[in-house]
């Protein structure tokens, strides 16, 4: 996933299909989402966390994937692209203990219920 991938997903989201109608949504200028997606600017960590809340995407990654566009030597990217990565299976640990949680106190009301019954 790259940047310009991050901004057409929040374009969705805020339900407008052009990059100048996106700037006006995010209160920045035509030229700050130019930048943004040819990488001639990249967004800071406000604007970083406006795109991961528009897109549901952790803003860890997000961070992450800004990053390694920022970054110069291939060592830095590296260590960008780790991050990233991590917080997607950070978010993915999390998710499955939830499921489990949830599945398992399910299923300890429905044994509760069925004692009931009987």
């Amino acid at each position: 996933m790259e940047l310009s991938d991050i901004i057409d997903q929040a374009k969705i989201t805020a339900g407008v299909e052009s990059d100048r109608a996106f700037a006006k949504h995010l209160k920045v200028s035509h030229g700050t989402v130019s930048n943004w997606r040819v990488g001639r600017v990249l967004p800071d960590a406000v604007s970083c966390e406006r795109l991961a809340g528009l897109t549901g995407i952790p803003l860890a990654k997000v961070l992450g994937i800004v990053g390694e566009a920022r970054a110069i030597s291939r060592e830095e990217k590296a260590v960008w692209r780790k991050l990233a990565a991590s917080a997607v299976a950070v978010i993915l640990m999390f998710t499955s203990s939830a499921n489990f949680a949830v599945h398992a106190e399910t299923s300890s009301i429905t044994a509760k219920n069925a004692s009931y019954v009987n």
